[in-house]
């Protein structure tokens, strides 16, 4: 089998794996203690390997062709929209074409591509007023049409624990 077919049959069986997963309930669940936020993990990734500090970790699909990072972070200088400005503005010094970029008081999405891979990237506002959540997943280009419904999904999952 050549590359093209190993690539074609390869991102068949991802879109079928996420295409299925995305209605069906077979994703987990990805709760942080440290920063009291969770993440919906989309079929076929591997659990969040979580960082010793214990603000995050990275999770894998099982090809490794697309990373899940999802981590907190305490806001020491900034708002949320400004640190999400910050973090967007870095992704551009490294060469990422944004696409698509959002920003609110509580929230912020942006999106890029690079070099055929996309990334996607979200934030949200923890409970704590200094703190915030994000997750980016970063996966190949011509996956984006398996991928999308995934990322939907993730970012409607993407969630503070209750702050009462």
């Amino acid at each position: 089998m050549n590359a093209w077919s190993k690539l074609a049959v390869s991102t068949f069986l991802l879109a079928a794996t996420l295409g299925a997963g995305v209605a069906a309930e077979d994703w987990s669940r990805y709760l942080n203690a440290r920063y009291s936020y969770g993440i919906d993990i989309p079929p076929g990734f591997s659990r969040v390997r979580e960082a010793n500090n214990g603000d995050g970790g990275v999770s894998r699909s099982a090809d490794g062709q697309a990373k899940l990072a999802v981590w907190g972070a305490n806001l020491l200088f900034d708002t949320l929209p400004s640190d999400a400005q910050s973090r967007m503005l870095r992704a551009e010094e490294e060469g990422w074409q944004i696409t698509y970029k959002k920003f609110a008081s509580q929230w912020a999405s942006w999106s890029g591509e690079r070099e055929g891979r996309i990334f996607y990237a979200r934030a949200i506002a923890l409970c704590y007023d200094d703190q915030a959540g994000y997750f980016q997943i970063e996966y190949p280009a011509d996956q984006r049409e398996a991928f999308d419904p995934a990322v939907e999904r993730m970012v409607k999952g993407f969630k503070r624990a209750d702050c009462s």
